[in-house]
């Protein structure tokens, strides 16, 4: 089957988790030598515009962002997002429905909880991936004469979970010296919280490309003991380093975990909370089982040579199988099959 081109647009800002999910399948689609998709950057100079400017592209277009932001006109409109709780917001299902003829997720997951939530249009998984030229297997060497680092990044909100790393190291390892966590919080700390411990480090800012797989290398395993992901980058980019991760089993994040991460259990579901919306009003997220963490985070302390090698597969397999060649060539596949529908109606 020939695959059929098409147009995609995005917002190509590095700086986001949309924008640089499109600027990585941007790259990726330009890379192939089957019939290329057309690239629209919807960004000006780096930023949304104030008011989105409306595109009209002909034939099928293919769009990553925000349903709100889908300001295009084609024959055929693919929307492409996601979302980290069990109910999108309504406005993202009103203007699916209005604007889009497909809506593309990245996991099952995502196309459940977006059919349980009204969207009536065909929804389709395509994954996202890895960038192998960014993130690759990096040679690591144990220093015994240092701690056993543990990792966790993200924002200050709970929803990534800082706070169950934080007391899950603290229950597995009190003040013990040969253990170390590192907090990092890209913008600042959580209002109001301390770390006073001797053997936990919270900072703040942002790496460059090059310092971020430096502390990949550096460190000895992530916790990411996140609530909620549509798909969660950041740690498949860590395991694609070697890096060992110990992700939640929940949402975007337990797409093909078993291949790139240590599951970590879900002990139930509760209201979600993002500060954005009221609490419930965008259903429930994964509450991560305290228990199984402080469990997985002294059996990597336990068997070091063990869970690194494990890492090191890991990081085989996402080179392996998980790309944004995969994402942009599901894109071609998808993209070639709703022509096909279309022309049979």
């Amino acid at each position: 089957m020939a695959s059929v081109p098409f147009t995609f647009l995005g917002y190509m800002r590095p700086a986001d988790g949309y924008g640089y999910a499109a600027t990585k399948i941007a790259k990726a689609l330009r890379a192939l030598t089957l019939p290329r998709a057309n690239i629209i950057d919807m960004a000006d100079d780096g930023r949304i515009p104030a008011e989105p400017l409306h595109y009209s592209v002909k034939g099928t277009a293919v769009t990553l962002s925000i349903p709100p932001l889908w300001n295009i006109t084609a024959d055929r409109l693919l929307g492409y997002t996601m979302f980290e709780a069990t109910r999108p917001p309504a406005s993202f299902i009103q203007n699916i429905n209005a604007k889009a003829d497909t809506l593309l997720v990245p996991t099952p997951w995502g196309k459940t909880i977006f059919q349980e939530s009204g969207v009536t249009i065909p929804i389709e998984s395509v994954p996202f991936g890895i960038d192998p030229d960014d993130y690759y297997p990096l040679e690591r060497t144990h220093n015994a004469e240092r701690p056993y680092i543990f990792f966790w990044s993200g924002t200050p909100d709970l929803r990534k979970g800082w706070d169950l790393a934080y007391k899950a190291f603290r229950l597995a390892f009190g003040s013990r010296s040969d253990v170390a966590l590192l907090l990092h919080f890209r913008k600042t700390v959580p209002a109001g919280v301390r770390f006073n411990d001797a053997n936990v480090d919270a900072f703040t800012g942002i790496f460059s490309l090059e310092e971020l797989r430096g502390f990949y290398q550096w460190v000895d395993c992530m916790v990411f003991p996140s609530r909620g992901e549509g798909w969660g980058l950041p740690p498949r980019e860590a395991a694609a380093t070697g890096l060992p991760v110990i992700a939640t089993n929940w949402g975007g994040l337990a797409y093909e975990l078993p291949q790139w991460g240590i599951p970590l259990s879900v002990k139930q579901l509760r209201l979600a909370a993002h500060g954005y919306w009221q609490e419930g009003e965008t259903g429930e997220w994964a509450e991560p089982d305290i228990d199984h963490l402080v469990h997985l985070m002294r059996d990597c302390v336990e068997n070091r040579d063990a869970v690194t090698a494990g890492g090191a597969q890991a990081a085989r397999w996402l080179a392996k199988n998980a790309t944004w060649e995969r994402t942009a060539r599901g894109l071609m596949v998808t993209t070639a099959l709703s022509e096909e529908e279309t022309s049979l109606c």
